[in-house]
């Protein structure tokens, strides 16, 4: 809605057999970025997140990374009868990208986006796992393309070739 200050798009994957990251990469540069540029709708972040994360179903690489120096038992924060490890967040553009005057927005950071803060500090999440997401536009002959960068830690985690908007 028009009065909203923030969007957030939160998402929830409940089959054990599928593979969340390539899902989240799917429904990133697939559909979301395809959206915001066509729609010119803003998405000030998404959050990858439910009742399976961090069980032997889905073991959450956070808890999980030989190279953390915290104890991964105290990672877990107890809501219910679930202990849930911190959320997976990815932060969007600042602004809706367009080939001609904003071909590449700045990111969000957390500061921006109030409810993925919180939501990063009461679940003890730690900077270096947080994901921005870049995406740039232009043209290509009489296309609009966009291309998709998933960065964590300054570097490119997953980066898509110059795809043409298509939309139906």
């Amino acid at each position: 809605p028009q009065h909203a200050d923030e969007f957030v798009i939160w998402s929830i994957c409940s089959n054990p057999g599928a593979d969340p990251q390539q899902n989240v990469w799917s429904g990133i540069h697939t559909r979301l970025s395809a959206e915001i540029i066509s729609k010119q709708q803003k998405v000030d972040g998404l959050v990858v997140w439910d009742w399976m994360c961090g069980t032997l179903a889905r073991p959450c690489p956070k808890l999980s990374d030989q190279l953390q120096k915290i104890d991964p038992s105290c990672r877990k924060v107890d809501v219910g009868p679930y202990k849930l490890p911190p959320p997976c967040i990815y932060l969007f553009p600042a602004s809706i990208p367009t080939p001609r005057n904003n071909p590449k927005p700045r990111l969000n950071t957390l500061e921006d986006v109030g409810f993925l803060d919180a939501l990063h500090t009461c679940f003890g999440g730690l900077r270096d796992e947080l994901h921005y997401v870049e995406i740039s536009v232009g043209h290509k002959d009489a296309e609009v393309v966009r291309i998709t960068n998933v960065l964590r830690k300054g570097a490119s985690q997953r980066l898509s070739k110059p795809s043409p908007i298509r939309r139906s």
